[in-house]
């Protein structure tokens, strides 16, 4: 009967067990379920905008063609080389005496030319139009047309050129085009080269100095000689290597004099086998800034050089008063690169491209002014004949003035021929200003309902974390997930028959569907919410959970500040510094409620509670300066501000300490909670420490590899090198993302079993048995101290993909967090909104201490070839992902430790999953908040000269970060959910 009894009773407690795990597991992904649809609701707003305020032009697909199929040719010139050398800055070419700078002085064959044969050649600054992308600055010198700024995001996905351009004229015109180099050509242009002599070689690996070069200067001049120029007309050969030595290294690098000296002598080789007949032109398709970076519109980034040489006497020049005189001579008149478009299609008698906006480059016709004015008028023809073809420009009576007069002044058998060449130059520029301020035309409509849906997003978390209590929204999870997607039909039903009624211009049938699916997701949150709650006791609410004391003014100050900087143009260029001082003010105040403590000669734990916070509040602004010292200044901010964000041996060496220090910071603060127990002592004394051993060993080999003290020395198989490299990143980035994680997921615990006759340790948990006790090690942080090793996995795959002095940065970051863990155990501040509001201040921090500003070129593409030497989806992106954003990501992480540091194994883990939910949902907030200011600011100075130097870049990394703190969301949540459970099934 005893047995009978006993088995009753244990399957009744197996049974309410088996449900409380249930209901703990159903209420968990009620949660994920529910976030999900929040993301959805936040992609769908941020996507519309990005589709009204990224700029489009229209593009005519018509094809231009010479009057009874006789074009103008005022040249002699039968074939043309087109040599581009990608990113040759202007100052790269003209001699700089006295100059102790490596890139000066070393490519001077273009200048002296100039200057010892001014009839026979050429030198210009070559002026782009930013976005300064290399793709779409081959659009422009070839289609004659403008970039907008959404053509930057197509920088690695360039498809066939559709619009009219001169290499497909020359193929229409039965002309051969032989092509060697980049192979962003033959992405653009393909079906027009001769394939027998096509030879691109791939663009992207910015680590690779010599692979294009080499095979340009393998293929071009075979083709040069005499017996094989009857198989080509025209010859394009682009080389990247001082592009690529200005990505890897900056224009200040011993490797970027190699190359310019080595461009010099190619040049030279190349000069001297073209014939009579034959054009060279030399360019560069964008400069570099002092980074070696570029996509911006700098000066160093926009200001290239164009070279033109014919061995026969042809250019002309203009007076004096057209160039800009010089210390290095006169002579350096600038040009628009579409200029090149009508210019290069009328040498070789080509029709000008049709939608081309550039004039003719006036040195190369007015050796005769008639020639000259047939140039200009067949030009301004051209642009004309475009004009009136677009809807948007046709309709622009003063251009279409100008237009007549021109024609009617060109037709007249006697007329000036300067005056009329000024004219058609005002023409030009007035058509080609119109132009720009037309296609700036921004769809306002969906840049309306993007803000509006990324506002209603905000109200509706901040309504869900923080005003309506958890235990009511863990009831209504299901009813906001079930009611959400049944409305996401219903919304896409009633968009579309409005779609169909109304049918608005900037809007079809796919926006419509995605319309309808946010309007979904607001509605099945709305529903379950407002049959509970009125609206006025929602508001009621606010001041009562959400502005309910001087830590949360203080969290709402922080977070109004960082928002309020994207309405000034300089706010946001000094965001770094504004954000430093933020944080550093966290710190001063945390230091003084701190100092504020009574001291009591009877209580020795809040004694030593107020030593403790007084000595984390001094390391958070300690460490908070430190951090700041790491500098990688965007232009705007010189002469105020100086980059140190280099790679020298002095930062390699600092790796060697931090791979020492970190795993001994971290095994202190485990040691709080007597947690440095079995995983932890795996997983940091030697997972994380050899880990920072391999990076360290990593970068002192990219050193070795790229210093000239030791690159130069024959024992040093550079080859060997590389292998090494490839080898450790890939085996940390595998390990890290992969294998730890899966280790990870099976379940490390950080707690040990002691059998002693007396402790006391508030860290443990006793259980008596005939006289000794049991007492389980690191009970009180179980479940921080398991999570946390989740967190050294992501933060061993960020510092592999980050340069020496950001390391040192991440170095700064962990630590900081560390004492915002224990200023929030010690204030007693763990769910507080302060806290998750520092925490994002801590991720752009490190952001911009990492070597990164919100600008294009300060991108590191080059840490996509950190694992491999070729273009591989994914292996690429990750590693530049992992570098741009490793401090969200660690943030993002550690927004779902708040809830959990220092807690033993709850006896109601639905309440404390809801806490995680809470704190990181306020999180997904607060960066939201951050999005939704710079959207709004961002429309507001939509004209501004700045939108798109500073506002729009600013913008769309809100947006960025919002996608990816997003995403690393989900993996917290399930993460943390993963770790409450696991002590759940152990525990019960």
């Amino acid at each position: 009967m005893d047995s009978v009894l006993r088995q009753r009773i244990l399957k009744q407690v197996g049974d309410r067990l088996n449900i409380r795990a249930k209901k703990l597991n159903n209420s968990h992904w009620s949660y994920v379920k529910v976030l999900i649809l929040f993301i959805i609701l936040q992609l769908i707003g941020v996507t519309f905008f990005l589709k009204g305020f990224l700029l489009s032009r229209t593009v005519l697909d018509n094809t231009s063609t010479c009057v009874n199929e006789n074009c103008f040719k005022p040249s002699h010139f039968n074939k043309a080389v087109l040599i581009v050398i990608d990113a040759l800055r202007f100052d790269f070419v003209i001699p700089n005496e006295g100059s102790k700078e490596m890139y000066h002085n070393q490519l001077p064959v273009l200048y002296d030319l100039t200057q010892s044969h001014k009839e026979n050649s050429l030198l210009l600054k070559f002026i782009a139009d930013p976005p300064t992308t290399t793709l779409q600055r081959l659009k422009g010198l070839t289609t004659g047309s403008l970039p907008t700024f959404i053509d930057a995001g197509s920088n690695f996905n360039g498809d066939v050129i559709d619009e009219d351009n001169w290499i497909s004229q020359l193929y229409y015109n039965n002309k051969s085009v032989a092509f060697i180099g980049d192979d962003t050509w033959t992405a653009l242009f393909n079906p027009f080269f001769n394939q027998k002599l096509s030879f691109p070689y791939d663009s992207l690996n910015v680590w690779d100095l010599h692979t294009v070069d080499n095979g340009v200067i393998e293929h071009i001049f075979p083709l040069l000689e005499n017996n094989n120029k009857k198989d080509w007309d025209v010859m394009i050969a682009h080389l990247l290597g001082v592009d690529h030595a200005g990505h890897r290294y900056g224009p200040k690098h011993f490797s970027m004099a190699a190359k310019l000296k080595q461009m010099n002598e190619f040049i030279s080789n190349v000069i001297s086998e073209i014939d009579n007949e034959t054009l060279l032109l030399v360019m560069g398709d964008h400069g570099m800034d002092q980074t070696g970076n570029h996509g911006g519109e700098s000066k160093d980034e926009v200001e290239a050089a164009l070279f033109m040489y014919s061995k026969k006497p042809f250019f002309g020049r203009l007076e004096d008063s057209y160039y800009n005189i010089s210390n290095a001579g006169k002579y350096h008149r600038s040009v628009n690169q579409i200029d090149l478009v009508p210019t290069l299609s009328l040498l070789l008698g080509l029709p000008i491209p049709y939608n081309n906006l550039g004039i003719p480059i006036q040195e190369c016709f007015n050796n005769n002014i008639e020639n000259l004015a047939r140039a200009n008028f067949e030009t301004v023809t051209q642009i004309q004949n475009y004009r009136n073809s677009s809807s948007i420009l046709a309709g622009d009576e003063e251009i279409n003035n100008k237009y007549q007069e021109l024609f009617e002044i060109y037709k007249k058998n006697s007329y000036d021929k300067t005056d009329f060449n000024v004219a058609a130059l005002n023409y030009q520029a007035l058509s080609l200003d119109r132009c720009k301020n037309l296609w700036a035309r921004f769809d306002l409509l969906s840049i309306s309902i993007g803000v509006s849906l990324l506002f209603v997003s905000l109200c509706l978390m901040l309504t869900y974390s923080k005003i309506i209590p958890s235990i009511v929204i863990c009831q209504l999870n299901d009813q906001f997930f079930n009611v959400g997607v049944f409305s996401m039909f219903l919304g896409i039903t009633i968009t579309n028959s409005i779609f169909f009624v109304l049918r608005p211009e900037t809007l079809n049938f796919a926006w419509s569907s995605l319309l309808g699916v946010g309007f979904g997701i607001i509605i099945g949150i709305l529903v379950p919410l407002m049959d509970r709650y009125s609206i006025p006791w929602l508001l009621a609410q606010i001041r009562e959970n959400v502005l309910d004391g001087g830590w949360s003014y203080l969290s709402f100050a922080f977070l109004l500040i960082h928002c309020l900087i994207f309405a000034s143009n300089s706010f946001v260029i000094w965001e770094d510094k504004i954000v430093s001082f933020l944080l550093s003010t966290f710190g001063f105040i945390s230091l003084i409620r701190n100092l504020q403590k009574k001291y009591s000669a009877n209580d020795t734990s809040s004694n030593l509670s107020k030593i403790l916070g007084i000595y984390h509040s001094l390391m958070f602004i300690i460490l908070q300066r430190l951090s700041s010292t790491i500098t990688l200044c965007r232009e705007e901010q010189h002469p105020y501000c100086r980059s140190n964000f280099e790679i020298t041996w002095w930062s390699v060496l600092l790796l060697y300490i931090t791979s020492y220090l970190l795993p001994e910071c971290l095994k202190a603060f485990y040691n709080i909670t007597s947690s440095y127990q079995t995983a932890a002592q795996m997983w940091i004394s030697k997972g994380l420490k050899y880990s920072m051993v391999c990076v360290a060993v990593y970068w002192t080999l990219e050193l070795i590899e790229h210093d000239d003290k030791f690159s130069s020395l024959s024992f040093i198989n550079l080859e060997v090198l590389k292998s090494i490299k490839l080898t450790i990143s890939r085996t940390i980035l595998g390990i890290s993302l992969i294998a730890a994680n899966i280790s990870w997921s099976f379940g490390p615990i950080c707690i040990k079993l002691e059998i002693n006759d007396n402790n006391n340790s508030k860290e443990k948990s006793a259980v008596s048995n005939k006289g000794k006790e049991a007492y389980i090690v690191g009970y009180g942080n179980v479940y921080g101290s398991s999570y946390f090793l989740l967190i050294v996995n992501f933060l061993v795959a960020v510092l592999m993909a980050t340069k020496p002095l950001g390391e040192l940065s991440l170095f700064l970051l962990v630590n900081q967090i560390l004492s915002l863990l224990e200023l929030a155990d010690i204030l007693q501040l763990k769910n507080h909104s302060i806290i998750t509001v520092v925490l994002s201040l801590l991720a752009y921090s490190n952001f911009f201490s990492t070597g990164h500003q919100a600008t294009l070129q300060s991108i590191q593409w080059e840490i996509g070839f950190l694992a491999t030497e070729t273009i591989m989806f994914p292996f690429n992106q990750i590693p530049i992902i992992l570098n741009t954003f490793g401090g969200f990501i660690i943030c993002s992480l550690t927004a779902g430790l708040l809830s959990v540091y220092k807690r033993s194994p709850s006896s109601k883990p639905i309440t404390l999953i809801s806490k995680i939910a809470e704190n990181l949902i306020f999180f997904i907030m607060i960066n939201l908040f951050l999005a939704f200011g710079s959207t709004l600011m961002t429309t507001f100075f939509r004209r501004h000269l700045m939108v798109w130097k500073i506002f729009a870049p600013r913008c769309f990394f809100s947006c960025m970060v919002l996608i990816v703190i997003n995403a690393i969301t989900i993996i917290t949540i399930v993460s943390t959910g993963f770790v409450v459970k696991k002590f759940f099934y152990i525990t019960n």
